[in-house]
């Protein structure tokens, strides 16, 4: 099972002051360890799970029918 080693720590991203969302910014989200990251590879460094880079298909379609 996947576990946070607290490796990830080094790369967490701060939330942009612009109040958007941290994805259009570049960073991406590990569900296991629960942080945002500025890093560039598809895995987390900590755990080795696969991050999010864009956010939940749900919140994606709700905001598109806002528009």
């Amino acid at each position: 099972m996947m576990e946070c080693n607290g490796i990830c720590v080094k790369y967490k991203a701060i939330r942009p002051r612009s109040g958007g969302w941290c994805y259009t910014t570049g960073q991406k989200r590990c569900k296991v360890c629960d942080i945002y990251l500025n890093w560039e590879r598809l895995r987390c460094p900590c755990c080795g799970n696969e991050l999010r880079s864009g956010p939940n298909k749900t919140k994606q379609e709700e905001n598109e029918s806002i528009d």
